[in-house]
């Protein structure tokens, strides 16, 4: 059995995206509509935000008028369906063992995000969307990235940590703001972009092999 180091989770806080990270290759979104049927009109959706036609906040009331009969069974469902890296768990048990803390920050709705807390995440911080069809979005709560950075600085003055010690893992352009602010980053089956500015990358499925380029991320940038 290989033998891992441990000194460096004491203390420190790991931030973890969620859509194309924990989840190669997909989102919590994709997996949604295909479980409802809706995937052409998300991909449409998806092709107006990236060609900048609606904002984050315009694309979450979008979503929330596709599917705003959705039931909890049937996220459920998509959740339990949806593929996902190997040993989630196990990292968020040797964080939580070794005395760090584990966080995700994503801009997919909560209903679906918050099931991670059954692989041991101590923090979920996700868009709030209404959970009934007559709710309205409130636009304060539907995350974007430019709000991860900020989000997690204020999660680390809650719970005493030091953001300057924080471990990010991302895979996209919805983790630049992030990556910018930080040092200590992994790159997990990136796009160019985030790979370029990420202190180490990983090309996988398995977390717990990404988890293990930490130590030699903290020399590197140290």
């Amino acid at each position: 059995m290989k033998t891992r180091e441990t000194d460096f989770i004491a203390g420190r806080l790991f931030v973890f995206d969620m859509d194309g990270t924990l989840l190669p290759k997909t989102s919590a979104c994709l997996e949604i509509a295909r479980a409802t049927d809706t995937l052409p009109t998300l991909v449409d959706l998806e092709r107006q935000f990236m060609e900048e036609r609606i904002d984050t906040k315009q694309f979450a009331r979008e979503l929330h008028l596709l599917w705003s009969l959705l039931d909890e069974g049937l996220v459920l469902t998509a959740f339990n369906q949806t593929p996902k890296l190997h040993n989630i768990q196990s990292v968020m048990e040797l964080i939580a063992e070794h005395g760090g803390t584990s966080c995700m920050i994503t801009m997919s709705p909560a209903y679906y995000a918050e099931h991670f807390y059954r692989f041991g995440l101590d923090i979920i911080m996700a868009s709030q969307f209404p959970t009934t069809a007559d709710g309205q979005v409130d636009p304060d709560k539907i995350l974007s990235p430019a709000d991860k950075p900020d989000l997690l600085e204020r999660l680390c003055r809650t719970r005493g940590l030091n953001p300057i010690d924080t471990v990010a893992f991302g895979d996209s352009g919805s983790d630049i703001p992030l990556f910018t602010r930080l040092r200590y980053t992994i790159a997990v089956n990136a796009s160019p972009g985030l790979r370029t500015m990420a202190a180490a990358a990983y090309d996988g499925d398995d977390l717990l092999e990404a988890f293990d380029l930490v130590p030699q991320v903290l020399a590197s940038r140290d």
